[in-house]
């Protein structure tokens, strides 16, 4: 008589455990699109960005920091299915985000962080992946665009968007030995992207020797802090 008892009391105990698992998987799942819904419309609309390639171009709206399944967040999307990463500890803010139409293949947003009080700030580059949500686009972990510094002394760079629906980063080291005026070589580093992710990646040098006053006249994007300036 023990075993048998043991034995039902063990299946009830189990039945239960299963009840209330499953009573939790419902109440996630609702809690998950009342996020969603909770998330449409908020924050302020930072670009409109084609972001899956099909020529619709969504509002993405950066929401401020706090409290809140929303908060500090970038969101793309609408409804339900409105959502996107924690962007808080990025720091980021509205002045200066806007779409980067790469050539034929969906949109990139790009967001800048809080400008450092020495000058200049951080780019941030987000598009959506596979799934649609949004996810920004690294290498190694790391922001793919470098710091646009703004106070004069930084080496040049600027980032543009190649032929083929990448996006190039061209930055200047100087060049060695250092000779009486100062030069720079050049050197474009070229990534493919797909589904908001770095799959591919390329270095060529395009100049070497560069006197840093022709340079400055020729390309002057290099040293404005312009970003894209030839995306369409």
């Amino acid at each position: 008589m023990r075993p048998t008892g043991m034995r039902a009391l063990g299946t009830a105990a189990v039945t239960a455990l299963l009840i209330l698992c499953t009573a939790c998987g419902e109440d996630g799942g609702d809690a998950a699109a009342s996020a969603g819904a909770e998330c449409s419309g908020q924050g302020r609309v930072v670009a409109h960005a084609d972001l899956d390639g099909v020529g619709t171009h969504e509002p993405v709206r950066l929401t401020a920091p706090g409290q809140g399944p929303c908060a500090g967040t970038l969101v793309a999307g609408s409804g339900e299915d409105a959502g996107g990463p924690d962007v808080s500890d990025l720091d980021l803010v509205a002045k200066g985000a806007t779409a980067v139409r790469l050539h034929g293949s969906p949109d990139l947003v790009l967001l800048f962080s809080r400008s450092h009080p020495r000058g200049g700030a951080q780019p941030h580059l987000f598009g959506a992946d596979g799934g649609g949500a949004l996810r920004e686009v690294t290498v190694d972990g790391n922001p793919l665009v470098p710091f646009v510094a703004t106070d004069g002394g930084a080496a040049p760079m600027t980032a543009t968007c190649t032929d083929d629906g990448g996006v190039a980063v061209l930055e200047g080291t100087a060049s060695q030995p250092p000779g009486v005026v100062l030069a720079w070589d050049l050197a474009e580093t070229a990534y493919e992207i797909r589904d908001a992710e770095v799959v591919d990646s390329t270095t060529r040098t395009v100049r070497r020797d560069a006197a840093d006053p022709v340079l400055r006249k020729e390309m002057p994007e290099l040293f404005d802090g312009s970003l894209f300036a030839d995306c369409s």
